[in-house]
């Protein structure tokens, strides 16, 4: 039962509140077996002005709110400069929503994120961004009873009877697909065209290399600007991100699930699974210290069962010509030449992007979640 006294909302101004901030997540979600606790360096990073280059072309107000007090919720407002020059929007954005079961703690965050927004000429929210769609995006909707994929957020039911009470509505929803080895049946007409494919003979491919990654995931993240580019919500990276995720990709990347098309040597399509470290994260609970290693020898097969595909991207003059049956082809062939594979996520598609839902479909995908991104507009006075 939650006090009598309304909430206090207050800005974090101090190192000890953004501390709050970000340790809020474990109070409220710590007893959910399927919760995984990022990293808290790495959460400190992303939020910090000046430390984070996401920040460079953006701004952002974050709020606490308290009860008798105790932190109960929080919540990010964001501008994107960068995003709205891009789609010639006012967008403003809220992300890093957590709240405890209390309506009216949600609806005091959201409306000072709200009054944040306006003041700084936004027209409409949308969210939850964390802080963009380049990053984990996206509220549980359906599939909480199974276990989020590395990058993909995992959050109790109640947060959505929270947003929507507040009148925020469906604005996009975000679909992830289950493919497992258990399940992995092609029909007869999709193997027949995969093999005429090569046969044809009119792409080559390679998947990366300790000695070239840099380089592929450059390459990577131009096909994948290029190929989203007209998307809903894309949103470009600055060079400083697009060499942040090059830095953070580069340690975890299993060079066998990275995979390029290439047509008379330029790249022309590209796509990128994940190992899931999820089962490391929930291990470590948020902070790296010397036991580290033990975790990962612990956490090891499980890594090495589940794949997420995060990047996928093909360029424009090339779409017509089968390069995606391809590219879902090569990767799943890589995938059952290693004994521990079982399974990899393909997260997140938009849910009206129908011809890729239907080509993962085709390749004995099921539909297993689905994320909600939220609106509501902004009513000046």
């Amino acid at each position: 039962m939650t006090s009598q006294l309304p909430p206090h909302i207050l800005p974090v101004r101090s190192a000890r509140e953004l501390a709050d901030f970000i340790d809020l997540p474990w109070r409220i979600l710590g007893a959910f077996p399927l919760w995984v606790p990022p990293l808290k360096s790495q959460e400190r990073d992303l939020l910090t002005p000046g430390r984070h280059p996401f920040w460079e072309t953006a701004r952002r107000e974050l709020f606490l709110a308290r009860r008798d007090g105790r932190t109960v919720g929080r919540i990010a407002a964001i501008v994107d400069e960068k995003y709205n020059a891009y789609a010639g929007e006012r967008c403003g954005a809220f992300g890093f929503f957590d709240c405890e079961d209390d309506r009216e703690a949600a609806h005091a965050l959201l409306t000072a994120a709200r009054d944040w927004l306006a003041a700084r000429g936004m027209t409409f929210l949308r969210g939850p961004l964390n802080p963009s769609a380049n990053y984990t995006c996206g509220l549980l909707v359906d599939g909480f009873e199974r276990p989020p994929a590395i990058m993909m957020p995992w959050n109790p039911p109640w947060y959505a009877r929270l947003l929507e009470s507040w009148h925020l509505r469906k604005e996009a929803d975000l679909f992830a697909y289950l493919i497992e080895r258990a399940r992995l049946n092609l029909p007869d007409w999709l193997t027949e065209e995969v093999a005429r494919l090569k046969a044809e003979g009119r792409f080559t491919a390679r998947t990366s290399s300790k000695a070239t990654m840099a380089e592929d995931i450059r390459a990577m993240l131009d096909i994948y600007r290029e190929s989203w580019a007209d998307n809903w919500g894309f949103s470009p990276l600055s060079a400083g991100e697009a060499e942040r995720h090059v830095k953070e990709l580069k340690t975890i990347l299993d060079p066998d699930f990275f995979l390029l098309f290439f047509h008379k040597g330029e790249p022309a399509a590209g796509m990128v699974a994940l190992p899931d470290m999820n089962p490391l994260l929930k291990r470590l609970n948020g902070r790296i210290g010397p036991a580290a290693p033990w975790h990962w020898w612990r956490s090891r097969a499980e890594i090495r069962g589940g794949y997420r595909i995060m990047l996928f991207g093909i360029r424009e003059e090339y779409r017509l010509l089968g390069l995606p049956l391809l590219l879902l082809d090569a990767m799943l062939d890589a995938a059952r030449r290693r004994p521990d594979f079982q399974w990899v996520e393909g997260s997140w598609v938009l849910e009206d992007n129908v011809a890729i839902d239907d080509l993962i479909e085709d390749f004995s995908g099921r539909l297993v979640k689905r994320y909600r991104i939220y609106r509501r507009e902004i009513h000046r006075p």
